[in-house]
Order: structure tokens, then sequence, then C-alpha cells
């Protein structure tokens, strides 16, 4: 496969998401705003003695009036006010980071819309330096690879994408990532250290996240009322070796 020089954008849709969330607090720190007291606390402590609070209305008078004890929760309301003000200014500054980024990137496909701007005689001679998708999945899937051998006394049952695999739940797997487009390899080797040496197992089924280029095992474990299948099943190996595939549960 060629190497991609650049993935995919996977951070523009966080982004919009977060660009919504931002957004969305800011409207109702507005509205809260409005209905918060006039004025700001100024706080003054000497040591490590009781702090004193004041409300100052005016830059003028910045001494203010001296807030006694029992009025603790007015205090609470300037110092949520002067606070909300400030996250305001930074909700917006961060607004603006956001939407200049998914407006100049456009949203994530600025790199991509640019490569398919061009002529197609162009594009032929070009090496990109991320590929479409589809030009991803064309060239994962059209690794060659030599899977587990079937024995003669084997049981096999064909998919809808002409696959022979081991049983009829493999089946329904295989037809099923098929029907959602995602792209999948059928026991694909997988070398792992065991040791100082190099074990290879096959597993169920490697899918391809088609959006970040991460592939995810699939592992059926059909036979797991067999001990030596037990033993032997490649979450013992993975979850044991340093490798880049994490055990996780569905």
């Amino acid at each position: 496969m060629n190497e991609e020089l650049l993935l995919p954008d996977t951070v523009a849709a966080q982004m919009q998401k977060r660009l919504v969330q931002l957004e969305t607090t800011l409207g109702k720190l507005k509205e809260i705003q409005k209905n918060m007291p006039k004025g700001h606390l100024r706080i003054a402590q000497k040591g490590t003695k009781r702090p004193w609070f004041y409300h100052y209305t005016s830059s003028h008078s910045p001494t203010g009036k001296y807030i006694r004890k029992k009025d603790t929760a007015f205090a609470k309301e300037l110092a949520q006010k002067d606070y909300n003000a400030i996250l305001i200014e930074q909700l917006k500054k961060e607004i603006a980071a956001l939407q200049k980024y998914l407006t100049q990137s456009q949203n994530g496909h600025a790199i991509q819309k640019f490569y398919e701007s061009l002529c197609p005689v162009r594009r032929t001679l070009i090496t990109p330096a991320t590929l479409t998708n589809q030009q991803y999945i064309v060239q994962w899937k059209n690794i060659i690879w030599q899977g587990c051998p079937f024995t003669q006394d084997t049981p096999t049952y064909d998919t809808v994408n002409g696959e022979q695999v081991r049983s009829k739940s493999e089946v329904i797997i295989a037809d099923a990532l098929l029907r959602h487009d995602i792209p999948y390899r059928y026991e694909f080797p997988l070398e792992l250290k065991n040791g100082n040496s190099n074990i290879t197992y096959y597993p169920d089924f490697t899918c391809l996240n088609v959006h970040t280029r991460q592939e995810f095992i699939w592992e059926h474990f059909g036979l797991m009322d067999d001990p030596d299948y037990a033993k032997k099943r490649p979450e013992n190996f993975v979850s044991t070796q340093k490798t880049e595939f994490y055990p996780a549960a569905t």
C-alpha cells in the first residue's frame, strides 16, 4: 500500500461539536448575566484572616461597600458575575478561532477538495498526500495474503461476498460487515512476538475504520467450550504482548 503522508482530517467533526457547545454556553451565560446584580466584587485579606468582601459599582470608588457575613450569598452572585464576564470573552475567542479553522479548512475537506478539483489526467500523475476513502479501501482490499488453510474435514460456509468461512456465525458477521460498508479481511495473518520468537494467528475478521485508517480485530470466540481453543485464543497473545492492539469489550 502507498503510505499516506497525511491522515484524513478527523478533528473538524470534533471542532464542530465543540463549536456548538461553546455557542450554546455563550447564549446561556449572556441570559444569566442579564439578571445579575450591578457592580463587582473586591476581596481583601490580610494573612490568614477571614477575607473581607466589598461591593463596588464604579471605578471612581474602587473600595466599595463592605458586604456583611450574613450577605455572603450576594458576594457569591458578584463573584459568579465577574467570572461569567471573563468566561464570555474567552468563549468568544475560542469560537472565533474554531470558526476560522473550519472556514479555512472547509470543515476539514479543503485538502481533499483541492485534489478532486484537479483534472483527471493530472490526478493520475499524482500521489496525493491523503488518499480518498475509496482509494484507501481499494489498496487495503487488494493486499494479497495467505489465510489459515482449511483441512479436508473442515466444514465451510459461503458469505454473500463469496468467501468461505468456518461457521454460520461467521457468515452472519461477514454479511453484516458487508451490508454496513465496513471493509474487512477474513483470517488475515497477524504476527506477534512470543518471547524470542514470532507467532502467527489468524483473527476471524480484521475490520477497517475508513475515516481514521485504524484496524480493529473482531474475534468471534465461537469455540470457547473447547479447552485447547480457549488456551490458544488470540486475546491471550494480544493482551500479554507489546502490540498496537488492545482488547475491548462490546
